[in-house]
């Protein structure tokens, strides 16, 4: 078994007791803040993950880098204006926001960054609110993946109230349930009766987890190992996680 401690978006510390059979995850998360006429979403990533954005997502776009103590601001907008996003990028993990529209005026993107802190480490990123700012941070997850499963990981406080009203297996002192993917017909008939048409929800004293599998790696990707049942049972098996903070 291997444990790997990383920094929830909000900070909180999150550990996750891995099987063998789960091998290395990479690291994701999300985060809202909301306030008076403030409502920003974040989504972050393990480093260097921006770089796919002025080649393939706003390619001949703008791009302008604002150097900060600790981490870069990157302001991209695509050529016809039609899109643009702010990356807080960190020599570990980084933090982006998406406009939906053309990059913000500098007063605006200035307001943006006076609004919220940014700190990176080796085990994730953190965003926090300027206690002047008085925002509500919320919706904040964690999420691990590869190219055999998802994992995503909610504090418990904050996610207990979407769990079923009935209650899930005894696994310990963990509560299990399985509700069926949300899956285009096609799939849902080539998946019936395999651990691949589940999601498999999780939740203790701390935290509340789901865990999805894929029946099929992304496009080249080529598993050593095939995805079946017996995998799917141990990982689930020996999966644990706690949340703190």
């Amino acid at each position: 078994m291997t444990e790997v401690v990383r920094a929830a978006p909000d900070g909180a510390q999150v550990s996750v007791t891995l099987p063998p059979e789960a091998g290395t995850l990479k690291w994701y998360g999300a985060t809202r803040f909301s306030g008076s006429q403030f409502l920003r979403d974040f989504s972050f990533a393990q480093a260097g993950a921006h770089k796919v954005i002025p080649h393939k997502i706003f390619p001949g776009g703008r791009t302008e880098v604002f150097r900060r103590r600790g981490f870069d601001l990157i302001v991209y907008e695509a050529a016809d204006r039609s899109d643009g996003c702010l990356v807080f990028a960190g020599p570990h993990n980084e933090a982006t926001t998406w406009f939906g529209g053309p990059a913000p005026r500098p007063a605006v993107l200035n307001r943006i960054i006076s609004m919220v802190t940014f700190s990176d480490s080796p085990i994730g990123a953190r965003m926090a609110d300027n206690p002047a700012a008085n925002l509500q941070q919320h919706g904040t997850m964690l999420i691990g993946s590869d190219a055999r499963m998802t994992l995503m990981v909610r504090d418990a406080r904050q996610a207990r109230s979407e769990l079923p009203t009935w209650q899930g297996m005894a696994r310990g002192d963990t509560e299990v349930w399985r509700s069926r993917m949300d899956l285009r017909e096609e799939d849902a008939t080539r998946l019936a009766g395999t651990p691949f048409e589940w999601r498999y929800t999780f939740a203790n004293s701390t935290s509340v987890f789901d865990v999805t599998f894929r029946s099929t790696p992304p496009p080249g990707v080529r598993l050593a190992q095939a995805v079946d049942e017996e995998h799917v049972n141990r990982v689930l098996a020996g999966l644990q996680v706690s949340w703190a903070g």
